[in-house]
């Protein structure tokens, strides 16, 4: 996908066996783009001639990069199967998914090509902003979206839970995994496995969830629309995850838009969801702010492990695992002192 003298030629070919009812394919401008740590990115702009009209586009693909340059390991095939299911459901708004290189035999790796949203994403957008308050309660908006999917409507293909009532358990776990086949011996994941298995809420039926809910992951244009992207993290689990690595995330990135104004945030996303205040409060949202994390931190001490055995060769890898393991680290000693002192004042 980074080779910008061969794709451009390999995508109009691509697009034009794909989807030959729409003429001949030509690619008039392609790139790379910056963006998506975990997987390559490129713009293309692409025209369709029928022979008699031509239409111009843009097109965004969506591809996984050489071996051992990712920090984060994903599925592409998994991610495509959640991405065309909601562009065919027109439930959210997000960029649509258009077409799929299933193999990697066109576009050089397993692709996915979408439509482009034009914008940028909210986390530039709320630089300087001062109505941060009125934006957390438009984020609650969006992710209410989200988990108002109906799992019903997502295909059979899309692993379920096989046990709903443990989803969270399944996430402690992984923390004890974690611990388990980690190179360095950290106490730090003992204790944050002790704690979360000890004060484990009460289980939710399971939504569809986002996986990666973070401002970065939210195209908003000039008429203020906004769009959903990257579903690579996308499965079927507790909702209160995606509002917890929301909080996780934006706590170290910035702008925080549920800390802004929790309670409003979390009324309104209460009042669309339907959602009882027993399962869905500040505390609860404190405790996901950990357990949600669990994936996203086991794939990047697997990036640590890989770097400790050469596996992972990637320098931008070796800097953002170090320094998501350091900064995650205090914020999940900080997380659990200030939800017992809560549970103490209670």
């Amino acid at each position: 996908m980074d080779d910008r003298a061969a794709m451009p030629e390999r995508l109009a070919a691509f697009l034009s066996a794909v989807d030959p009812d729409r003429g001949r394919a030509s690619c008039v401008h392609y790139e790379p783009m910056a963006g998506g740590y975990s997987r390559s990115m490129a713009r293309a702009t692409v025209t369709w001639s029928d022979g008699t009209t031509t239409v111009t586009e843009t097109v965004v693909l969506r591809g996984d990069p050489p071996p051992g340059q990712a920090l984060i390991e994903t599925d592409r095939d998994a991610e495509w199967l959640v991405h065309q299911a909601l562009t065919q459901l027109g439930a959210l708004d997000l960029p649509a998914a258009r077409y799929y290189d299933a193999t990697g035999e066109h576009l050089g790796t397993k692709c996915i090509v979408m439509d482009f949203c034009e914008g940028e994403s909210l986390q530039t957008w709320l630089e300087g902003r001062d109505d941060l308050a009125e934006q957390a309660i438009l984020l609650a908006e969006q992710l209410a979206q989200i988990h108002q999917v109906r799992v019903a409507d997502l295909p059979a293909e899309l692993e379920r839970p096989p046990d709903p009532e443990r989803v969270i358990d399944d996430l402690i776990d992984l923390w004890e995994v974690i611990d388990r086949q980690h190179v360095n011996n950290s106490p730090i994941y003992r204790y944050v496995n002790t704690w979360l298995r000890a004060n484990r809420p009460a289980p939710m039926p399971p939504t569809l969830v986002h996986g990666d809910f973070q401002n970065p992951n939210i195209m908003i244009d000039g008429a203020g629309e906004r769009r959903m992207i990257d579903w690579e993290f996308a499965h079927i689990g507790d909702p209160r995850e995606d509002i917890g690595w929301y909080n996780l995330y934006s706590s170290v990135a910035g702008t925080n838009l549920y800390q802004a104004d929790p309670a409003g945030f979390l009324a309104r996303y209460r009042e669309l969801t339907g959602f009882d205040p027993a399962d869905v409060n500040e505390w609860t949202v404190g405790y996901f702010t950990i357990v949600a994390a669990a994936k996203v931190a086991y794939e990047v001490l697997n990036a640590i492990n890989g770097l400790a055995t050469g596996a992972v060769r990637s320098t931008m890898a070796a800097h953002q695992a170090v320094g998501a393991i350091t900064t995650g680290n205090g914020i999940y000693l900080d997380l659990i002192a200030g939800l017992e002192q809560a549970e103490e004042a209670s």
